[in-house]
């Protein structure tokens, strides 16, 4: 409803924006391109019917306005003004007329639509001639049949041609834009050749005008010449283009444009057997074109029924592929929970820290890790690699991981272990795979760790105050290559804030787009960037570094990594406590027989055990806890206990002094075995890690 209210508006408006453009642009031509007195060079002359097919009657309106403003500003005789106005309603109003009575599209995208478009506007041009000529004969100031009426044939057919045109190209290109959509491939020849039927009618002009200016004195006789010239051009231009339009649209762009609207339609539809067979049948009307649009045509009909063909069997392959799929799916995930995969692995244990992880590729891999405790003090640490993908090397894989952990369960060392398997997998190994295997034993007690490298990747290691390293020992043969292979071993020793790190191949192989590999010395520096991190953030920047590296190439190995690190804050000559009062005794013998010869006096070893007997007695009654370590070593004059438990955290620095001046009957309970603690030695400090309380005190002496 509101829009029919404001219909009214909207037309006053469009005409009076018309009027406005009409006189805008007629009034400096009138005064610098005069050519009689009632005549000019007037490209507004386009106006009046491109604006009436554009705006309808409001245009055509708005234009005859326009020049009646302008002939009255003019000076021109009323009479004039009127029979002018007159005439350029009509000269404006008759293509709208043709154009609505034949229901034609204002778009000019086809040979018939630019041949109608000429031959109207020639109409058009002759008649309004003939009428202005009329007009002014009837005013007395010129005859029907002169130069002058020519002049207004000529200047009303050529500004329409190369001024109407492309007002309405643009037109038709700002539809589309607010439609989405874009010229097709016959709008496109349309608009190139008119574009350069155009400029070719600018040009002779130009020429013409530069030509005949200094050599004609009279401008009516030189703008009709001029015009003459544009005219025969555009003439002769159209014609040729028409005649190629004509052949082109049956021959090349509408049978294009076809064929491409119904293979649309066949990609659409192509699981409704009618809607297919339809856009079969239209493709063999194309087809009848000939030439090579018809050719394209056929093979697309010969493709349509392989394509038919294709797409049953591609159901069936899709249907076993699936099928596949959900078979390696379900490989995957049991592959997977064959690794060790909750972490912390240990909660329990302080004395290091252990993380690992598996990102695999596309393809089921063989990679694995593994890592478990033989008993309370020796801790099994495995990193492998199967050859090959798929089913076949996640089976090698499983079986692989099960003898190596049989045989070190057994007892035997990781060099006796490797051999065993390697024996085992030779067995009736017809695939003839293999498994490269780091193998190592960790005495959690001492630090030492007994390893074996059965073709695997060399392990870093990076020691507290140190950048990591590579340690390259001497690998022996692959697990599963040759039978009767034998493998040595080798010892690390790893102390406090020392870190392993142990990978496969899918790390420093990492392989962008490029062909550039990670490579080792890339993965050092990553490691020395990260080595005050724990194990799991150390493990991430890995994993995100290479990423970084790869940007978006495939990844096409497994990236397989496991990370140990000694507790800092842990000493391997600990010695570990029940949480009962009778460690108490316990611990003064440790420590007495670690300071023989340390020249501690026995007045410090007394303020020692006092402070020994608080600790533990604190842990033991208050702290909830269920093992206890206590480490001792002596530095020069001075002497340094660390106890580690894993009770309740309680950080005795934070309690306040009890206040002693007070009677003891209003003191509150406790505080005093910490005062007498903070009294005996130098420092005191204390860390909350990995849920352990860790208490390090200082005493020394002069």
């Amino acid at each position: 409803m509101q829009k029919t209210e404001n219909r009214p508006l909207r037309l006053m408006l469009t005409a009076l924006a018309c009027a406005a453009v009409f006189f805008a642009v007629t009034m400096p031509f009138r005064h610098m391109f005069r050519v009689m007195e009632v005549t000019e060079v007037r490209p507004a002359s386009a106006f009046n019917p491109v604006f009436g097919l554009l705006f309808g009657f409001a245009g055509v309106l708005g234009c005859a306005v326009g020049n009646l403003a302008a002939d009255a500003f003019s000076g021109y005789s009323p009479l004039l003004c009127v029979l002018g106005f007159l005439v350029q309603l009509i000269y404006g109003a008759l293509p709208m007329l043709i154009w609505r009575a034949y229901g034609l599209e204002r778009r000019l995208n086809t040979a018939s639509s630019v041949t109608r478009y000429t031959l109207v506007m020639l109409l058009n041009a002759i008649i309004t001639a003939l009428l202005l000529g009329v007009a002014m004969a009837l005013t007395g100031i010129g005859g029907v049949f002169t130069l002058t009426t020519l002049m207004i044939f000529l200047n009303n057919f050529v500004f329409c041609m190369i001024l109407g045109i492309p007002i309405l190209l643009a037109d038709t290109r700002r539809r589309l834009f607010a439609a989405g959509k874009r010229f097709s491939l016959n709008e496109k020849l349309v608009f190139l050749f008119l574009t350069l039927a155009l400029l070719s009618a600018v040009l002779i002009g130009f020429i013409a005008y530069s030509s005949l200016y200094h050599t004609i004195s009279d401008n009516l006789d030189l703008w009709n010449r001029v015009y003459i010239a544009i005219s025969v051009d555009l003439l002769i231009f159209f014609a040729l283009i028409i005649g190629f339009l004509h052949y082109a649209e049956h021959h090349l762009t509408i049978p294009l444009e076809r064929l491409e609207h119904m293979t649309h339609d066949y990609v659409d539809t192509r699981n409704e057997r009618l809607e297919t067979l339809s856009a079969m049948e239209e493709c063999r009307r194309i087809a009848a074109v000939g030439g090579e649009v018809g050719a394209l045509a056929e093979a697309f009909l010969y493709m349509s029924r392989d394509m038919e063909s294709y797409i049953q069997n591609l159901t069936i392959m899709t249907a076993e592929k699936e099928r596949i799929s959900a078979e390696l799916d379900v490989a995957q995930h049991i592959q997977a929970s064959l690794l060790p995969r909750v972490f912390p692995a240990f909660p329990d244990r302080y004395e290091f820290d252990l993380h690992a992880s598996m990102v695999p590729a596309r393809e089921i891999g063989g990679d694995f890790y593994d890592f478990y405790l033989l008993d309370h003090e020796h801790l099994v640490l495995v990193m492998a690699d199967v050859s090959g993908k798929g089913i076949p090397a996640a089976l090698f894989m499983m079986i692989t991981k099960t003898l190596l952990k049989g045989a070190v369960q057994e007892g035997l060392s990781p060099k006796a272990a490797l051999e065993k398997v390697n024996r085992q997998l030779c067995e009736n190994n017809e695939a003839d795979m293999f498994v490269t295997v780091w193998l190592g034993i960790l005495n959690i007690s001492t630090g030492q760790m007994v390893c074996a490298n059965a073709g695997h990747e060399h392990p870093v290691l990076g020691h507290q105050n140190d950048d990591f390293e590579l340690v390259r020992e001497r690998h022996g043969f692959v697990v599963g290559g040759m039978e009767g292979t034998s493998y040595s071993e080798y010892t690390l020793h790893l102390q406090a804030g020392d870190t392993l790190f142990l990978y496969t191949d899918g790390v420093p192989e990492a392989t962008r787009d490029d062909g550039a590999l990670y490579g080792i010395e890339r993965m050092l520096a990553t490691l020395n960037q990260a080595k005050q991190l724990n194990c799991r953030a150390l493990l991430d920047e890995i994993h995100s570094d290479t990423s970084r590296f790869t940007e978006d190439a495939p990844q096409f190995d497994d990236i397989t990594m496991l990370c140990l690190k000694i507790n800092p804050l842990w000493t391997a000559d600990a010695i570990r406590l029940s949480p009962e009062i009778q460690s108490i005794e316990k611990a003064r013998d440790y420590v007495d027989g670690r300071l023989p010869n340390a020249g501690v006096p026995e007045r410090v070893m007394a303020h020692l055990h006092i402070v020994m007997d608080e600790v533990i007695s604190n842990i033991v009654l208050h702290g909830m806890a269920r093992e206890i370590s206590l480490s001792c070593q002596a530095g020069d004059q001075e002497v340094t206990l660390q106890f580690v438990d894993d009770g309740i955290a309680f950080d005795p620095m934070s309690k306040e002094e009890p206040y002693t001046a007070l009677p003891l009957a209003d003191r509150s309970p406790g505080g005093l075995g910490i005062l007498m603690i903070r009294k005996l030695v130098d420092t005191v400090h204390y860390q909350r890690d990995g849920g352990h309380n860790f208490l390090t005190i200082t005493k020394r002496w002069q």
